[in-house]
């Protein structure tokens, strides 16, 4: 009984120390974006929200592969859902097929 209640501490204990190297907002990503998009550089404090944008690669045989890209960036920035539908178009058009 010990063992498990061990075990399970250290599992929980080790998830939560590693939930934030994988959380990144999207609604950040876009106010960043749209910033970016219309002229307006959001300086140092977007560069973490940019960051999460174009680190989302989808590649085949280590081929970046544009399309399937293009629609894993819109689905991550659709999750905002407080999000302008028009800002995420422009976002796209502009950034949607680059490498950051």
């Amino acid at each position: 009984m010990k063992r498990i209640c061990k075990g399970l501490i250290v599992i929980f204990t080790v998830s939560w120390l590693t939930a934030p190297a994988y959380a990144s907002d999207p609604c950040a990503s876009v106010l960043c974006l749209y910033g970016k998009a219309v002229g307006q550089g959001g300086g140092s404090e977007c560069r973490s929200a940019e960051k999460d944008f174009f680190n989302i690669l989808k590649k085949k045989k280590g081929s970046i592969r544009w399309s399937k890209t293009f629609d894993a960036r819109k689905a991550f920035l659709n999750q905002c859902s407080t999000a302008d539908p028009a800002a995420i178009s422009k976002i796209m058009s502009k950034f949607g097929r680059v490498r950051g």
